[in-house]
C-alpha cells in the first residue's frame, strides 16, 4: 500500500497517542528477532527505565520484580523482544482509556502460521479478563486466545506484580517462556488482566504470525474499528460503505457526536419527506434511511479508531437510533391517517414489538451475566493444572464449519437487528403504501420476538441456561429498576403476595379483559380491571423479584402498556388524538430505552423516586383510563400534558444522571487503581 493510501486513513490527530503509557518503565524478554525490538519503543518513548534480559525465566521474574517494584508513579511495559509489531497494533493496550493493567489477545484462528509456538490463554465468557495462561511446566484448560507478547502493567499494580514475579521465580519451570509466566504469575496471584483484543494486525514473534487484515497498520486500523457482533447486512453491506466514510472522516477531523446529529438529522429528513406523501419523495427517504444507517456506524468507528470515547456518546448514538426509527414510525402513520387508516394504532404497535425486542433481550443478556463473568483461577504457582476440571481439554476448539457459520448468520437475521429493520424500511417505502412497510415491521418483529421468547423461555423452564434465580434478600438489581411500578402496585406488593407466574397469567387475562372492555365502549369497566391487574402484579411482582422468568417482566409491562393505550386511542381518538397517544407512549419507551443503557453502560440506575414521579406503569394506565372514562372530552389535553411532563421529567433526570456519573469517572491522578489481592474485579 502506498504511503499515499495510508496517509487517507486519517490527519495527525487522528493517529496520535493520547500518550497514556509516556515515560513507562519497559522490559524485553528473550532474544531479539531479526526486524530488532518491537516498536512499542515509539509508544513509550521517552522511555523511563529499561531492562533487556535474555536468560531463563527464573531470573527474568527477578528483574521483573526489581523493575517494577523500583516505583508506582508510571506504567510498565513488558514485551517479548522477539515481538514484531506496528505502532497501531499497540494503541488499545498502551494507549487507550479504560486500560488498566492487560495483555494483547489474539483468536487462534487468526494466527496464519505457527500457532502451536504461541502461548494459550484462556479469556472469561464476557471477553474481560484473562483467566488462565499456559506455558511449560503449566496446563491451561479450554483455552480461547493466544498471547502475542505485549503486556501493560498499571502504575498502582506494580508493587502487588513485584510479589508475584518474586514467587515465580522460586518455582519458575527451566524451559518456561518468561513472558507467558509472567502473565501467568500476576493472573494466579489475582491481580485482575484485562484481556486486549489485538485486532485484525500483523504480527509476528518467532516462527508465529499473522497476515491480518489487507492494507498497511492503519488500514487495518480502520478496519478493526468497526464494531464486531454486527448483523449480516451491517457486517457485509453497511459496514464496508461506512468504513469509507469514516477515512474520510478521520482525515476532515469530524467528532463522533457531530456524526452522531448527522445521522439523526439525516433519519428526521426521511421521516419529514415519508410525512409529505409524495411517491417520488419516498424514492429519496428510502435511500437517505440507508445513509443515515451508514453515517450512524461512523460515529463508533471514529471513536474507536482515535480512542476518544464516553458514554454519554454511546447513549446518544442509542437514542439517536430510535428517534430516527420512530419518526419514520410517525410519518407513516400521518400519511396513512390520511386515507381514514387507523395507521397512528399500527405505528404504536410497532413501536411497541421493537422496543419489547430491546427490552426483553438486555433482560435475558443481563441473566445470563453471572455465567459469563470472567473468573482468573487464582491458586499458587506450583499447581501445574489450573481450577478446570479434568475432562476438560486443553487443545483449542476447531474454528466453525460452513455450516455453523450459516446457521450463525440466519439466526442473526432472525433476530431482526437494527440493519436489517432499517433495510425492511428502506424496502417498504418503494410500494408507496404506509400499511405495508408498518405491517411488514409488525409481522417480521414479532416473528422474531417469538423465536427469541420461545428458545429462551424453554432454557429458562427447563434450567437449560444454567441460572438460578437470585435470592429474594439479594436486594435490588437491574431487573428491579427496569419495571417501572408505580405507586399503587408498590403499596399492593408491601401489604399481599401472590406467586409471580400466577401474577403474570392473570394480567395476561385481565389485560385483554381491558381491552376487549375498551373496544366495547365499556371503558369504567376497563379502568377497574387494570386497577386489579395493578394490585395483582404488584403482589406478584414484590421487589426484589425473584422467579426463573423474571426476566420476562420490563417487556411485559411495557406492551401491557402499549397495547392499553393504543386501544384507548383507537376507541376514543381522531387521528390527531391518536397521534399524541403515540408520542405519550414514546416519551415512555425513551425513558425505558435510557433506563436500559445507563445500567448497561455505567452500572448506575435512574433515580429511585423516578418512578413515583411518572407515575409508573400502573398510575398511567389508570390515569389515562379514568379520563377516557369519565371526561372524554379531556383525554387529549391530557395526554399533551403528559407527554410534556413525562419528557421533561425523564430527560432532566437523564441529564443529571449521566452528568453525575461522568464527572465521577473523571481520573484523579493521585488515587491509583483499587487493588486487593487474591480478589478478582
Amino acid at each position: 500500500m502506498s504511503p499515499h493510501t495510508e496517509w487517507l486513513v486519517g490527519n495527525d490527530r487522528a493517529r496520535a497517542a493520547l500518550g497514556l503509557s509516556a515515560g513507562s518503565d519497559l522490559a524485553m524478554l528473550g532474544r531479539p528477532g531479526e526486524s530488532g525490538p518491537p516498536t512499542v519503543l515509539d509508544l513509550v518513548s521517552p522511555v523511563g527505565e529499561r531492562v533487556d534480559f535474555d536468560g531463563p525465566a527464573a531470573g527474568a521474574m527477578v528483574a521483573l520484580a526489581d523493575l517494577a517494584s523500583a516505583t508506582d508513579s508510571f506504567p510498565l511495559v513488558v514485551a517479548a523482544a522477539d515481538l514484531s509489531i506496528s505502532f497501531p497494533a499497540v494503541l488499545d493496550l498502551l494507549d487507550k482509556p479504560g486500560v488498566a493493567t492487560g495483555v494483547q489477545v489474539v483468536l487462534p484462528e487468526s494466527v496464519d502460521h505457527g500457532l502451536a509456538h504461541l502461548t494459550a490463554a484462556r479469556v472469561g465468557g464476557d471477553g474481560k479478563l484473562v483467566e488462565s495462561v499456559g506455558t511449560a511446566g503449566y496446563v491451561v484448560t479450554r483455552p480461547n486466545r493466544v498471547l502475542p507478547g505485549l503486556l501493560r502493567v498499571a502504575p498502582g499494580h506494580r508493587a502487588a506484580a513485584a510479589a508475584a514475579w518474586r514467587e515465580a521465580a522460586v518455582v519458575a519451570p527451566a524451559d518456561a517462556d518468561p513472558f507467558a509466566l509472567a502473565v501467568l504469575a500476576l493472573v494466579r496471584s489475582g491481580i485482575p488482566v484485562q484481556a486486549v483484543p489485538l485486532g485484525p494486525f500483523a504480527f509476528s514473534r518467532g516462527d508465529s504470525s499473522a497476515d491480518g487484515a489487507a492494507g498497511g497498520p492503519w488500514r487495518q486500523r480502520l478496519r478493526g474499528a468497526s464494531r464486531g457482533g454486527d448483523g449480516f447486512f451491517s457486517t457485509y453491506a453497511v459496514r464496508p460503505l461506512s468504513r469509507k466514510v469514516t477515512g474520510i472522516g478521520l482525515r476532515l477531523g469530524w467528532s463522533p457526536n457531530a456524526v452522531t446529529a448527522a445521522s439523526v438529522a439525516l433519519g428526521v429528513l426521511a421521516a419529514g419527506l415519508v410525512a409529505t406523501g409524495s411517491r417520488g419523495l419516498w424514492v429519496v427517504a428510502s435511500v437517505l434511511v440507508q445513509v443515515s444507517l451508514v453515517i450512524d456506524c461512523v460515529d463508533g468507528e471514529i471513536a474507536r479508531f482515535t480512542r476518544r470515547f464516553s458514554a454519554f456518546g454511546a447513549w446518544l448514538d442509542a437514542v439517536g437510533d430510535r428517534v430516527k426509527e420512530y419518526s419514520v414510525f410517525a410519518a407513516l402513520a400521518v400519511v396513512g391517517s390520511r386515507t381514514g387508516d387507523h395507521a397512528w394504532t399500527l405505528a404504536i404497535v410497532a413501536m411497541a414489538v421493537v422496543t419489547v425486542r430491546h427490552l426483553e433481550d438486555y433482560a435475558y443478556e443481563h441473566r445470563l451475566r453471572p455465567l459469563r463473568l470472567s473468573r482468573p483461577d487464582v491458586l499458587p504457582l506450583d499447581q501445574e493444572r489450573d481450577l478446570g476440571p479434568e475432562q476438560d481439554r486443553i487443545t483449542f476448539e476447531p474454528p466453525p464449519s460452513r455450516r455453523q457459520t450459516m446457521i450463525h448468520w440466519v439466526k442473526k437475521v432472525i433476530h431482526m437487528p437494527i440493519a436489517e429493520r432499517y433495510l425492511l424500511i428502506s424496502l417498504g417505502l418503494l410500494t408507496g403504501n404506509p400499511r405495508v412497510v408498518l405491517w411488514l415491521l409488525i409481522i417480521t418483529v414479532s416473528l422474531s420476538v417469538i423465536w427469541t421468547q420461545g428458545g429462551r423461555t424453554v432454557k429458562a423452564l427447563t434450567r437449560r441456561d444454567g441460572v438460578l434465580p437470585a435470592r429474594p434478600d439479594a436486594g435490588w438489581g437491574h431487573l428491579d429498576v427496569q419495571l417501572d411500578l408505580g405507586p399503587v402496585a408498590r403499596l399492593a406488593g408491601h401489604v399481599m403476595r401472590l406467586p409471580f407466574l400466577a401474577a403474570c397469567l392473570a394480567l395476561v387475562l385481565l389485560t385483554t379483559s381491558a381491552v376487549v372492555m375498551i373496544v366495547q365502549h365499556r371503558t369504567p369497566v376497563a379502568f377497574l380491571v387494570v386497577l386489579l391487574g395493578a394490585l395483582v402484579i404488584g403482589a406478584g411482582a414484590r421487589q426484589p423479584v425473584a422467579d426463573v422468568m423474571d426476566w420476562q417482566l420490563p417487556a411485559f409491562l411495557w406492551f401491557v402498556e402499549a397495547a392499553v393505550i393504543a386501544t384507548v386511542g383507537w376507541v376514543h381518538l381522531d387521528a390527531a388524538g391518536q397521534g399524541l397517544a403515540f408520542a405519550f407512549l414514546a416519551a415512555v419507551a425513551y425513558h425505558r430505552y435510557d433506563v436500559v443503557y445507563r445500567l448497561r453502560d455505567t452500572g448506575e440506575p435512574a433515580a429511585a423516586w423516578l418512578p413515583l414521579a411518572g407515575l409508573g406503569v400502573d398510575g398511567r394506565l389508570l390515569s389515562v383510563l379514568a379520563v377516557a372514562a369519565w371526561a372524554p372530552d379531556a383525554l387529549p389535553a391530557v395526554l399533551v400534558v403528559g407527554t410534556m411532563w413525562l419528557t421533561v421529567l425523564y430527560l432532566a433526570e437523564s441529564t443529571a444522571g449521566w452528568r453525575r456519573w461522568i464527572v465521577a469517572q473523571r481520573p484523579d491522578p493521585a488515587k491509583p487503581p483499587a487493588f486487593a489481592p487474591g480478589i478478582s474485579e
